[in-house]
């Protein structure tokens, strides 16, 4: 980082909002078996359109298999 006066301060830190979210799923996720994470895993609802894409895939490509979904 450097010392310029003229930068302004940071309205927002990504760095420790990554963190603080990690951290928080960390925390919730802790101690989970196998089986708890993939239930876990397809109990979310995600915002972003690629990571929807991913879960569908998943989804239907276990159910293809007889797997459960991961």
């Amino acid at each position: 980082m450097t010392n310029d006066p003229e930068r302004k301060p940071k309205d927002f830190d990504c760095v420790a909002s990554v963190r603080k979210i990690r951290d928080g799923i960390s925390a919730e996720i802790a101690g989970m078996s196998g089986e708890e994470l993939r239930r876990w895993f397809n109990s979310r609802e995600y915002s972003d359109p690629i990571l929807r894409r991913f879960a569908s895939r998943a989804k239907r490509s276990a159910s293809r298999t007889g797997e459960s979904p991961r």
